[in-house]
């Protein structure tokens, strides 16, 4: 048995930057990394983003470049927004919610369009030039989750990953001590667990640690995680317009990524837990963990129009992966507290703060779309997207890794995707009334928990063009469901029930 917890015990490691950190990265993160919804200008996201056959919009040059060739002056268009999040969290019954509010820039686009002297319209027509912003996502969340359960903790978890694979000798602190020379960073967990006390007693016969609950025990839970970031492209892109029949376009795109992750596990004892025989008790703990990523990283697009008829119009486009340079950094902590003949005391274990750094490619994208136009008054667009997530690839870490493990395990977690996006306007003089829907299916295969995970959005909004002035006005609802689990253990699913609205207002000046 550990000696009685008799006073204030604080171990910080601090060994400064870690050199390597393995299997830090996981299937999740790729999905992270590549899925984007309906992000851009507001007349862009109230038609759902169906944008692909229809062109001269900043944000459908990030659908089909091709576009850009549509465009039949020079614009310029910003778009501010502001998005509110509430995320309802359920565990066993018991539910929890948080709301999140932000104001973003989520456009800002300048074309440039040039036309050759002609006498007639054939050959090439115009060309155009065009570079910007649009926002692909954004990461602000917060979510809280509660609950009461009686059979499992996490301290049974941290008994299960360290009994059999380290000696107390190899957990406790010493003046040399690097647990990533000789035991790996995954043993950081165990080495926090041992010097807090959750794991409590120690077995030499059978190499097993006893949690500080008892078996008969149970705890209240809390856990509240906070995202930030977002990603963006910055886009150069080039169209071209060839007797008002076929559009052509191709683009560069220079992509950020800046997410960060917290996450507060809390679990309380129950007043009717036992007591160990010396009057230790366990009272509460406090499990921290820290997860910043950056990343930048560049992708290519090509794509073209074909107009048969003044009212249908037909698109294809494909994107190549986007290619990122990613960084990690993190840090975790534990702190608890007990309770010994009636005295307070507390421990607190920190890891050292980490850095690595490693590559990624996005999976790539093939786009088809059709619109059709309806007495000059209305149209209607539609996009079908193909992406197949389970070629998402790992590549290069910082110490040599290859990640051919976690490639292989998301080549059996995800699966390809046909997005569709749908949209339609109708014109009323100078005002514009609009609709849409898009519908993400789950890239995760049959048998994982988020296979049902899918993504809804549904928007409206109005414009209004006087001259060379426009200005739009775009709402967007997301719903998504997901479901999650507090850490690895044979605990029940948390479902979080996540509801997005977003207002996106468009200014733009032709010229």
């Amino acid at each position: 048995m550990k000696t009685n917890l008799i006073k204030y015990y604080v171990l910080t490691i601090g060994f400064g930057f870690i050199s390597s950190l393995l299997f830090a990265q996981s299937y999740s993160d790729g999905l992270l990394f590549s899925q984007t919804t309906n992000n851009g200008t507001a007349r862009f996201v109230s038609m759902g983003g169906a944008f692909g056959a229809l062109g001269a919009d900043f944000s459908s040059i990030g659908v089909n470049p091709a576009g850009l060739g549509v465009y039949k002056s020079g614009e310029f268009t910003i778009t501010p927004s502001f998005k509110t999040q509430k995320v309802n969290s359920n565990f066993l019954g018991v539910s929890a919610s948080d709301n999140k509010n932000r104001l973003y820039l989520d456009n800002l686009g300048f074309v440039m369009s040039f036309k050759p002297y002609k006498t007639e319209e054939k050959g090439l027509l115009s060309y155009n030039i065009a570079f910007g912003y649009n926002r692909t996502n954004d990461f602000y969340s917060n979510t809280i989750t509660l609950g009461d359960y009686n059979k499992y903790s996490i301290m049974d978890y941290f008994s299960s990953i360290t009994s059999g694979n380290y000696s107390p000798q190899q957990l406790e602190y010493s003046d040399n001590y690097d647990p990533f020379n000789g035991l790996g960073a995954g043993a950081w967990e165990s080495v926090m667990a041992w010097n807090t006390y959750l794991l409590y007693e120690y077995d030499n016969a059978t190499g097993n640690y006893t949690p500080a609950i008892f078996l008969e025990d149970s705890v209240n839970y809390r856990n509240i995680v906070t995202t930030e970031g977002g990603s963006g492209e910055f886009t150069i892109a080039f169209g071209g317009n060839i007797s008002n029949t076929f559009y052509f376009g191709a683009s560069l795109g220079i992509t950020d990524f800046n997410y960060t992750y917290t996450s507060t596990y809390e679990e309380a004892a129950k007043n009717s837990n036992g007591t160990w025989p010396n009057g230790d008790r366990f009272y509460s703990l406090n499990y921290k963990q820290y997860i910043e990523t950056k990343g930048t990283g560049y992708n290519l697009k090509i794509g073209g129009i074909y107009v048969p008829t003044p009212e249908v119009r037909l698109g294809v486009s494909l994107h190549t992966p986007t290619f990122y340079n990613f960084d990690d950094a993190f840090s975790s902590s534990i702190v608890t507290d007990f309770d010994t003949a009636s005295t307070a005391v507390n421990f607190i274990s920190n890891s050292p703060f980490g850095k690595y750094d490693y590559h990624f490619e996005t999976p790539m994208k093939l786009i088809g779309s059709a619109s059709f136009i309806i007495m000059q008054k209305g149209l209607i667009s539609v996009d079908v997207e193909y992406v197949n997530y389970s070629a998402m690839r790992f590549r290069k870490g910082g110490d040599g890794y290859n990640f051919w493990d976690l490639n292989s395990q998301m080549d059996n977690v995800f699966k390809n995707t046909v997005n569709y996006r749908i949209g339609g306007e109708y014109k009323l003089g100078n005002l514009s009334l609009r609709g849409g829907y898009s519908f993400y299916p789950s890239p995760y295969k049959s048998g994982y928990i988020n296979e049902k995970s899918n993504i809804q959005q549904f928007s409206g909004g109005l414009g209004y063009r006087s001259g060379n002035i426009s200005i739009d006005l775009a709402y967007l609802r997301t719903m998504q469901d997901l479901k999650a689990v507090f850490y690895n253990g044979d605990i029940p699913i948390v479902t979080n029930k996540i509801r997005d609205s977003k207002v996106l207002l468009t200014f733009g000046f032709r010229f």
